[in-house]
């Protein structure tokens, strides 16, 4: 069952949202429908209408998370006009959204897991992020080099993206410059600041 159902979204949101924090915090052999339900603030009955059993919840989840992430990676890429400016907004994309995903400590809740999750969702992430960028990608030295091409820069530059999440950096703007030197950025082109309400990223040249 990896179609989200097309009623009710926001129940059906919820719960997903739920069962993503549970996992996040007891890994997916520890979680249980209560602990859902609990989360998401929805009844039993409800939780079990939507999804029947655990494997149900969990291939939902998975649907569930690629769009998400290729919604976000859309808007942060959506937003800018530039090659270049697109390509620093989707690095800064690949290294803060997992943080909320799989919890401040994946490998020490279940590390077979964590492993398994990134491994399953790289492929998907290589298509929407070459999708998405498109010809911001030939601003990558390497591919405008000719020594890879735009799947192969979008692999690594998810894979080193990836390795925050399971051995956290100690700095994250320090990996964050090192991802944005291989995709051929200056590492001081785009600043993070908060906008006004508190949400979002706002990039500004020098």
């Amino acid at each position: 069952m990896g179609e989200l159902p097309a009623r009710a979204p926001t129940t059906v949101e919820a719960i997903l949202s739920g069962a993503r924090r549970v996992i996040a915090g007891r890994g997916p052999d520890r979680f249980t429908m209560s602990a859902v339900a609990a989360s998401a603030g929805v009844s039993r009955p409800t939780l079990y209408r939507w999804f029947p059993t655990k494997g149900d919840l969990l291939a939902a989840l998975t649907t569930y998370e690629e769009q998400q992430f290729d919604a976000r990676l859309a808007a942060e890429i959506d937003a800018q006009r530039t090659p270049a400016r697109k390509l620093d907004a989707a690095v800064r994309c690949l290294v803060t959204y997992l943080d909320g995903l799989l919890g401040p400590d994946p490998i020490g809740v279940d590390p077979g897991f964590a492993i398994q999750s990134l491994a399953s969702s790289l492929q998907p992430h290589v298509q929407a992020l070459v999708r998405l960028l498109g010809d911001a990608l030939e601003s990558v030295p390497a591919v405008r080099r000719g020594q890879l091409t735009r799947e192969q820069a979008a692999e690594l530059l998810l894979r080193l993206a990836y390795s925050h999440y399971l051995i956290p950096h100690p700095d994250p703007e320090a990996l964050l410059a090192s991802i944005r030197a291989f995709a051929g950025l200056s590492p001081r082109s785009i600043t993070k600041q908060n906008h006004q309400q508190g949400r979002g990223l706002t990039w500004i040249s020098d």
